[in-house]
């Protein structure tokens, strides 16, 4: 019979760090605060066991007696404490899913919704390997990271919280003597006394460059290593549950399924501070980032795979990348131009570590706007993620070759994982814009045609919009006397460019429309992408490299979402543009709006009914984004 597990060690961690809090309240704020807080405490315990009016009238006439300088040290040292039980919490389950792990054998089932639980719940319901293949590779998870104005935590507070957690972590550790226990207690009062210590608001508001850093931290702390242990737990996982063919493969591969994208840096709507420039700079910020990440890496891999040609044969492929690396060889191995001769993988990577510098000498030139640099070596780069990834794969390949597939499945299967992951541009930036700044600016440009667009009906509009879409002849939209806000609309689209050509292709994600009532809105921007190159014909063909996603957010928009999207699929302009993207429309639908506009269950009621339509499209997928609902539909063909 299976029993619970035992939550002693975690009543005992609570107890210790409710401890230590209180001795830091009693040394650092005084007895009447602690005596205050553990009043209400044993007080709350007690009312929820046995609530009475007469309990509820003597703990209200407490409170109300206290003065606001002790009611504020009340509250934080209830929002310190629940802080520290959540810390606490979250280590003992990861302790206890540890242990699950450590007991797991092949018929043992792990907890729900972890990878095994999963995938033994689709061969219960008889999906076999080659039909569970065919979903992977259809698998796709995009966490997307926002500054969300309701996020107030400062990234200070985070990271003492983190250093609490490490240090906690350690206190588990049943080979601590006690000395070194009691030293681990004193690290994690004092480090509880700088989280008491530390204000939780912000004095200064962040810049825009400060919040994109913000949201590139969590990359550097974990999710760079997060990303490869999550697909290596995956594989295990398929192993233990799908077994293996007869020659000892798996019967199914896990392919690089999941991507990051970000709104910061490309959410403009109203955040005046979000210029194109903006924009650029954020590209370029994650950008170096990841390249970072991959030149710290690769000196790794440069002392691992010391294989020597005379004691192991490199594939022909192998071989010939070698030779056409000779190229580099004089600016790579300036010192030593006969390094790593017999070291074929050593001199590799030491040759894709010296491209890689360049691309990101380029790229710090550009974040520092030098312009006096020598740019003669940086001809050498990496013109795109893509050639860099097949060169390591070509050197998996060889090592896989002559009976290595061990070693190459470690940290340079790691390095593919995260280049498959997050190539050269870390994350996909989604752009945001009020539709009205697009109508605005359309009406604009049209008047040098003589067209009154504002004044058109929703069918007039996608008539000229479909017209100016095959042919912009007369409209010039860099015309000096276009207006400024004009001119930035139209910036943003030409940013998207400048950073496609620059860093990655995969540089963007959507973009958003907020506030969209109408079909025109999207040809709109489909329009405006057009003038400004993402968009267009060649040779009568439709070409586009831009996906638009309408954001619905009124009650009265979430209730026309069919019928808008109906005449926009079925325009043949726009549908043959989304053919050039893959075929998939991305919609989002606003709760915070909706919650405002006609309350919250108005909100739920239509976006689940949104969700649940059927007609002319497919939903194809689900993910979710801070506030918005992103949903796919896959127009049927």
């Amino acid at each position: 019979m299976k029993t619970e597990p035992s939550d002693k060690a975690l009543r005992a961690r609570v107890k210790l760090l409710g401890t230590l809090l209180g001795n830091i309240l009693h040394e650092q704020e005084g007895n009447d605060v602690l005596t205050a807080v553990e009043t209400l405490r044993k007080g709350y315990i007690n009312l929820r066991k046995n609530d009475t009016p007469a309990k509820r009238r003597r703990l209200a006439r407490f409170i109300e007696g206290l003065s606001s300088e002790s009611l504020v040290h009340i509250v934080r040292a209830f929002s310190t404490y629940f802080s520290l039980i959540n810390l606490a919490e979250e280590s003992y389950q990861h302790h206890q899913r540890r242990k699950q792990l450590r007991q797991a054998n092949g018929d043992n089932t792990l907890w729900t919704g972890s990878f095994d639980s999963t995938l033994r719940e689709l061969r219960n319901q008889g999906i076999n390997p080659e039909q569970l293949q065919i979903l992977l590779n259809q698998l796709a998870y995009i966490p997307v990271i926002t500054a969300h104005p309701t996020e107030a935590k400062r990234r200070t507070i985070m990271d003492a919280q983190r250093r609490i957690f490490l240090t906690n972590e350690e206190l588990g550790d049943t080979r601590l003597t006690k000395p070194e226990r009691v030293t681990l207690i004193d690290k994690l009062e004092s480090q509880i006394q700088i989280l008491w210590k530390t204000d939780e608001v912000r004095v200064i508001r962040p810049r825009v460059k400060d919040e994109i850093n913000y949201g590139l931290a969590y990359f550097n702390e974990c999710l760079f290593d997060a990303v490869p242990d999550t697909y290596r737990n995956f594989e295990n996982a398929a192993l233990r549950v799908c077994g293996t063919t007869a020659d000892g493969k798996p019967k199914i591969t896990i392919p690089s399924f999941l991507r990051f994208g970000s709104w910061i840096g490309g959410d403009r709507d109203g955040n005046p501070n979000v210029k194109p420039e903006t924009t650029i700079m954020a590209v370029r910020l994650q950008s170096q980032t990841i390249l970072l990440e991959y030149l710290t890496r690769i000196p790794v891999l440069i002392e691992l795979l010391t294989h020597s040609n005379k004691l192991c044969i490199p594939t022909q492929a192998m071989h010939d990348s070698l030779e056409r690396d000779e190229q580099f060889t004089g600016h790579a191995f300036a010192d030593k131009p006969e390094r790593f001769t017999h070291e074929p993988y050593r001199r590799k990577l030491s040759i894709m570590r010296y491209r890689l510098e360049r691309n990101l000498i380029v790229l710090k030139n550009k974040l520092q706007e030098r312009t006096d640099r020598d740019d003669t070596p940086t001809i050498d780069r990496y013109p795109s993620e893509q050639e860099f990834l097949i060169d390591l794969k070509t050197i998996y390949d060889s090592l896989v070759s002559h009976g290595d597939k061990r070693i190459a499945d470690g940290k340079l299967k790691d390095l593919i994982r995260l280049t498959e992951t997050f190539g050269f541009y870390c994350l996909r930036l989604d752009v945001r814009q009020e539709s009205t700044r697009h109508s605005n600016a359309v009406a604009e440009l049209f008047q040098q045609i003589n067209i009154n667009y504002l004044s058109l009906d929703e069918n007039a509009r996608l008539t000229v919009l479909e017209k100016a879409i095959k042919d912009p002849t007369g409209i010039d939209s860099q015309n000096t006397r276009i207006s400024e806000l004009t001119q930035e609309t139209l910036d943003v689209f030409r940013a998207m460019v400048q950073m496609r050509n620059e860093v990655s292709k995969k540089a963007f994600g959507s973009y958003v429309i907020s506030m969209t009532h109408e079909a025109s809105h999207v040809m709109e921007v489909l329009f405006m992408a057009r003038l400004a190159g993402l968009a267009g014909y060649k040779n009568a063909e439709a070409q586009c490299s831009i996906r638009i996603a309408p954001l619905f957010e009124t009650i009265e928009d979430l209730a026309h979402i069919e019928p808008v999207m109906s005449k926009l699929l079925n325009n043949p302009i726009y549908a043959a543009m989304l053919k050039q993207v893959g075929n998939l429309q991305e919609i989002m639908l606003g709760y915070s709006d909706s919650c405002k506009d006609g309350g919250i269950l108005a909100s739920v009621w239509k976006t689940c009914d949104t969700t649940d339509q059927r007609t002319r499209c497919a939903l194809s997928s689900v993910s979710w984004s801070w506030w918005h609902h992103r949903s796919w539909w896959r127009p049927h063909s």
